[in-house]
C-alpha cells in the first residue's frame, strides 16, 4: 500500500509539474486547426530547429514556467513544430519564417494575428501574449485594415499607419514600403517618416526594391539619419536577395548581388564574392562552377596567410580581450560566458581559417573526381591540420589521400584521427569504419 501511494504521489507531482508550463498539443496541423475552431481559441505555434540555441533556451527555461503556462494555456491552443521536418517545413514557408525561434499566433481560419521572433525572458514572452489578445479585441483589428487597404492604397497617410500596424504584429512590409515610396515625390523620400520605415523594415529589404534604390539615390540625406542602422540595412538587402537568387536559381539576380556586395562596408560578417559564388553553385549543384570559385577562394584568400601569422592574429585578439574584459563583465551573466568569450577571441582566426579549409576540402572529397582538384583539396586539408590538428581534420586528410590512391598514408592518418578521438573521449565508430573500408579496398565516399 505504501509503495502504491508513493507511485500515485509521484504521478500527481509529475502532472502538476507538467501543468505548470505550456502544455503543447500533439497531432497534425489539421487537427490543431480543428481544435482551435472547437475551443474558439487562436493557436500559438513555437517554430524551432534542432540546432537553434535560443530555441533550446526557451524550451528549457521559459516555456516550463508556471506564469508562462498560465498565460498561454488559458488563451491559446499551443503547438510546437520543427521548421525542418514534416509539416513544419510547409508551415514555416507559408508564414515566412526565416529566423528561430519564431512565435506564430494564428486563427483557426489560418490567418496570421501576430508574429514574434527570438529569445525572450518570461515577462517579455507573456507581454507578447497580451499583445495578441489586445489585437483580437481591438476596435480596429488587422483584418479591418486589410479591407481598407483595397480602397486606400493610394493614400500615403493610410499606408504609413497601415505599415506601422503591421510592423507591431511582426508582419513584413517590403512591398507596402515600396508602394509608399513610389507615391512620394523625390524631395520627401528622405523625410523622418521614411527614416522610421527604414528602421522598421531594416531586415526585410532586397536590392531590386524601390526602398534599396532610394537609399542609393538619396544616400547623402538618408544614411546620416539612419546612423548605425545603415550598414545592417544595406547588408540585409544584399543577403536577402542572395537567398532569393539561390532559391529561384536566378543567375542574373546573383550577378546583381555580387555587384552590390562589392560595395558593402568591410566587417567580420561580410562575405567575399567567391564565398557567395561557392554557396550559390553548391546549392544549385553546379559542381563545375563550384570547383572554379572554391579553388580561387582557397588559393587567393585562405592559403595566403601562414599558420604562424594566424597564431599572431589570435594572440593580438586575446590581448585585446584582456584589455577590454571589464566591458564584457557588465554585459554577461556569469563567469562561464566570460570564459567562452575568451576562448572564442583566443582562437577566432585559427578556427575561421582551419574550418573553412577543411569544409571545402571535404566537399571536394565527397563530390569531385578530377585528380588535380583533389590534389588541391589535399593541400588545403593539410593546411587546415597545420593550423589546428583535430580528429575531424585528420579524417578529411586521410579520406583525400585514399581517394587519390595513397592507401598507406591514408591508413596512417586515419589511425591518427582515431587515436586523437580516443584521447578526447569522442566517438570513434566513424574512424574505425573508414579504416576497415580502406583495408578492404572499399569506397569511403558515395
Amino acid at each position: 500500500m505504501k509503495k502504491t501511494l508513493l507511485v500515485v504521489l509521484s504521478l500527481v507531482i509529475t502532472v502538476v509539474n507538467y501543468a505548470q508550463g505550456i502544455e503543447f498539443e500533439h497531432g497534425t496541423w489539421a487537427e490543431i486547426l480543428e481544435k482551435a475552431k472547437q475551443t474558439n481559441k487562436p493557436i500559438f505555434v513555437d517554430v524551432f530547429t534542432t540546432w537553434c540555441g535560443p530555441c533550446k533556451m526557451m524550451s528549457s527555461e521559459v516555456f516550463p514556467l508556471a506564469a508562462v503556462g498560465s498565460a498561454y494555456n488559458k488563451n491559446f491552443v499551443c503547438y510546437t513544430i520543427d521548421a525542418e521536418k514534416g509539416e513544419g517545413v510547409t508551415i514555416a514557408k507559408d508564414y515566412e519564417v526565416n529566423a528561430y525561434p519564431t512565435y506564430l499566433f494564428i486563427k483557426a481560419d489560418k490567418s496570421l494575428i501576430m508574429k514574434g521572433v527570438g529569445r525572450m525572458d518570461a515577462d517579455k514572452f507573456i507581454s507578447l501574449s497580451v499583445s495578441v489578445n489586445d489585437e483580437l479585441t481591438s476596435s480596429k483589428p488587422i483584418s479591418t485594415w486589410d479591407k481598407e487597404y483595397a480602397k486606400k492604397k493610394k493614400d500615403t497617410a493610410f499606408l504609413y499607419a497601415y505599415i506601422q500596424k503591421r510592423t507591431k504584429l511582426g508582419i513584413k512590409n517590403t512591398e507596402l514600403f515600396d508602394e509608399y515610396l513610389t507615391l512620394l515625390p523625390n524631395n520627401k523620400r528622405s523625410s523622418n517618416e521614411v527614416i522610421e520605415l527604414y528602421k522598421m523594415e531594416k531586415g526585410n529589404m532586397k536590392i531590386n526594391s524601390v526602398a534599396y534604390k532610394n537609399l542609393q539615390v538619396n544616400a547623402f540625406s538618408i544614411l546620416p539619419k539612419l546612423g548605425y542602422f545603415s550598414n545592417s540595412i544595406i547588408a540585409s538587402a544584399v543577403y536577402n536577395s542572395f537567398k532569393e537568387a539561390k532559391s529561384t536559381k536566378n543567375e542574373q539576380l546573383l550577378q546583381q548581388v555580387i555587384e552590390a556586395n562589392i560595395n558593402l562596408p568591410a566587417s567580420p560578417e561580410t562575405k567575399q564574392n567567391e564565398e557567395l559564388y561557392m554557396d550559390y553553385y553548391s546549392s544549385t549543384n553546379n559542381m563545375e562552377q563550384y570547383v572554379i570559385h572554391a579553388t580561387k577562394y582557397c588559393e587567393t584568400v585562405l592559403m595566403t596567410i601562414s599558420p604562424d601569422s594566424i597564431a599572431k592574429l589570435d594572440e593580438v585578439s586575446a590581448q585585446t580581450f584582456e584589455k577590454s574584459k571589464s566591458l564584457y563583465l557588465s554585459a554577461m551573466k556569469d563567469s562561464s560566458q566570460i570564459t567562452a568569450m575568451k576562448e572564442y577571441m583566443t582562437h577566432a582566426n585559427r578556427n575561421k581559417y582551419s574550418e573553412a579549409l577543411n569544409h571545402i576540402a571535404w566537399g571536394f572529397f565527397e563530390k569531385v573526381t578530377d585528380k588535380k582538384a583533389l590534389e588541391d583539396a589535399l593541400r588545403w586539408s593539410m593546411r587546415s591540420v597545420e593550423i589546428y590538428t583535430n580528429n575531424h581534420y585528420l579524417d578529411t586528410y586521410a579520406n583525400l589521400l585514399y581517394k587519390l590512391g595513397r592507401n598507406e598514408e591514408a591508413i596512417a592518418k586515419e589511425t591518427e584521427a582515431l587515436e586523437y578521438a580516443k584521447s578526447i573521449k569522442a566517438k570513434t565508430k566513424n574512424y574505425e569504419e573508414v579504416l576497415k573500408k580502406i583495408n578492404a579496398g572499399e569506397k569511403t565516399w558515395k
